[in-house]
């Protein structure tokens, strides 16, 4: 079972994620924090990537169907669902990256954010 965990973060690895689980799965703890750490920086960039193309589909459908109601509705459609998911999973992203930054010590954060050096 292992082995199978480690190859699916090695693929995800090879897909350009740079994964840097620890895939030590000798307890409960460290399985949850790999499946947690794999969810983190495989699953969900790949769940924004098909809502920003949703998105975008929907915009090149509506622009291209002038004439077609019907098309245009449902570019409207694939506009609408794509923003809404994007607005979600960014919004728990941040709630996500406040909570964990008031109660948790030493969180590394999971909001992208510049680093400033004084």
């Amino acid at each position: 079972m292992n082995i199978m965990f480690t190859k699916i973060a090695e693929g995800a690895l090879l897909a350009g994620t740079d994964i840097d689980c620890d895939a030590g799965m000798t307890s409960l703890t460290g399985m949850i924090n790999f499946f947690t750490c794999t969810l983190m920086k495989a699953v969900v960039p790949l769940l924004m990537s098909l809502a920003l193309a949703a998105f975008v589909y929907g915009i090149i459908k509506f622009f291209l169907n002038p004439d077609n109601e019907e098309k245009r509705k449902e570019g409207k459609g694939y506009m609408f669902w794509g923003l809404i998911s994007i607005f979600v999973m960014v919004s728990i992203w941040g709630l996500v990256g406040i909570l964990s930054n008031t109660f948790l010590e030493d969180s590394p954060g999971v909001i992208p954010s510049l680093k400033i050096t004084k």
